[in-house]
């Protein structure tokens, strides 16, 4: 499972670097960096695949990143051309926090007012409608502690019959330049089938990977 995860992983930062420009060139974005990472180089040897060690960093050094990286953040989903994004902004979180992902970047995950009833109580038994969306965005730390915004994911419930393979789920990748990388059923439905897959591992409930019961909000 580890070895599947940093080769997904090491897909994912190709796919982005071949596609799309990368974020954090402004002055705001350089100045956010985690010290501790920067005084002790040696870390880098035991990051993640993309170049974030998760494991590496507290909950408070997460969050204080986080909050350095708001604006960029925040600009990465106002660039984003997606339409199932429009309104974005206003979505609820669904975690507590960015949290470490196996991937090799931080997430935190957030719904439209159609999803996130249902994803709050999917164990009781609520299902997510047809237009329900899932996002999760994200930002990477570099071997030297220096953060930046990376790329937004998201999950879109379709109508019957839009993709049975993905339980009638559009999945879509968007760059840090706010650009779509691909999306299921799209031109470029290919670059996002790794996703599918993945989330396929939890078929049973209805290719959802959720946040931990403890930074569930």
């Amino acid at each position: 499972m580890k070895h599947r995860s940093v080769a997904i992983g090491l897909l994912l930062a190709a796919l982005l670097a071949a596609s799309c420009a990368p974020g954090g060139g402004d002055a705001g974005v350089a100045a956010c960096r985690v010290e501790r990472l920067h005084l002790q180089p040696a870390a880098a040897n035991l990051l993640g695949s993309l170049g974030t060690p998760p494991e590496h960093l507290t909950a408070a050094e997460a969050a204080a990143t986080a909050a350095c990286l708001a604006p960029a953040l925040d600009a990465v989903l106002a660039a984003a051309q997606d339409p199932a994004l429009r309104g974005a902004a206003a979505w609820a979180p669904m975690s507590k926090a960015y949290r470490g992902s196996e991937h090799g970047m931080f997430l935190q995950v957030y719904a439209n007012q159609a999803a996130a009833a249902s994803y709050r109580n999917y164990e009781q038994g609520a299902a997510i409608p047809v237009g329900g969306t899932v996002l999760k965005r994200s930002f990477r730390v570099d071997a030297e502690g220096r953060a930046a915004p990376y790329a937004l994911f998201v999950m879109e419930r379709m109508a019957p019959g839009f993709s049975p393979d993905t339980n009638d789920w559009r999945f879509a990748l968007i760059g840090p330049d706010g650009n779509t990388v691909g999306a299921t059923n799209g031109p470029d439905d290919a670059k996002v089938r790794y996703c599918a897959a993945c989330h396929a591992t939890a078929r049973r409930q209805d290719f959802l990977l959720f946040v931990p019961p403890g930074l569930r909000l």
